[in-house]
């Protein structure tokens, strides 16, 4: 069977394909290709989270493909590390040479001293390590416990919660108060604005939480911004179980049946009131009670994180 590029070489086509990128939006784009090169870059009308939009990094992504100084072929060192000092080689000769320092390392010293260092950068099947997994594993080399960044966040949900997935992103479109806490959803979450927008119009409160002054937290539609201090997050948190708990904000019979060891996480709070997690986050004891009602009050209330937090 020829593939539709070898019988249309002449004729624009387009192929629907998926966003690479580690992130939450998984968008779905069209690209147009002529003479075996892509000319137009678009995201899928029909998708619902995509819906004709790309992100800023992605709508410049065949300027990056194209562009004259990405590397086309391998290159191999020729002076001291750092000094810049590369000469091009051939796919054949560098494939050759790995080859063979990895061949002398496992008849030397075995394959378990070869170990594969990767994690995710692009999410696409292929690249993410469905191949260099199979490799790896057929060599006999050492493997790791890929820990470096989301698996983290996931075990640390999953030992919380009893499992590490969140709420329907959709469902903040139903919420009255949001609390954007560690993540710069305008940006790096681009597909997920018009829901917290159609939040907004249905009177919701937006709160933004983070160390540094975002796109997110500078947009309009955001109400309230709270600068914490970096590493601080945790204070704020007990900070605001402190107020609800003392205020009678919380559903005792619901954390009896549904939660274990809340006692321990009550003292912790008992010992964090507002003003001394003040002088910890660098946000005013006022406002964290003000946060910590808002939250208990104004619902439905939604918390969404990243990995950050």
């Amino acid at each position: 069977m020829t593939s539709p590029l070898a019988e249309n070489i002449n004729q624009p086509i387009s192929i629907r394909g998926a966003c690479h990128h580690d992130c939450p939006d998984t968008c779905v784009w069209d690209v147009t290709i002529s003479d075996g090169v892509a000319i137009r870059l678009l995201g899928n009308k029909d998708h619902p989270t995509t819906r004709g939009q790309l992100c800023p990094k992605v709508n410049r992504f065949l300027q990056r493909v194209y562009h004259t100084d990405r590397l086309s072929s391998p290159l191999r060192r020729t002076g001291p590390k750092g000094s810049g000092e590369f000469t091009e080689i051939t796919w054949e000769e560098a494939l050759a040479e790995i080859a063979t320092r990895l061949e002398s390392i496992v008849r030397s010293k075995g394959a378990e001293a070869i170990l594969q260092f990767s994690f995710d950068g692009t999410q696409g099947m292929i690249q993410k390590g469905v191949m260099a997994d199979r490799f790896f594993d057929r060599l006999g080399a050492s493997d790791i416990r890929r820990h470096l960044c989301g698996v983290s966040a996931w075990l640390g949900a999953a030992d919380v919660t009893g499992h590490p997935f969140g709420m329907n992103p959709e469902d903040l479109a139903l919420s009255q108060t949001i609390i954007l806490w560690g993540t710069n959803t305008r940006l790096t979450n681009r597909h997920l604005w018009p829901t917290i927008e159609a939040a907004k119009a249905n009177g919701a409160t937006l709160i933004v939480i983070d160390p540094v002054r975002t796109a997110t937290a500078a947009a309009p539609e955001v109400d309230h911004f709270l600068q914490v201090r970096p590493g601080t997050d945790v204070a704020l948190v007990l900070a605001m179980i402190n107020t609800m708990a003392a205020e009678d904000l919380l559903d005792q019979d619901w954390i009896e049946q549904n939660t274990t060891d809340s006692e321990e996480l009550f003292s912790d709070a008992k010992r964090m009131p507002p003003e001394h997690a003040a002088a910890i986050t660098g946000i005013d004891a006022d406002t964290i009670r003000w946060l910590a009602r808002t939250y208990a009050t104004k619902t439905p209330a939604a918390i969404r994180v990243l990995v950050g937090p």
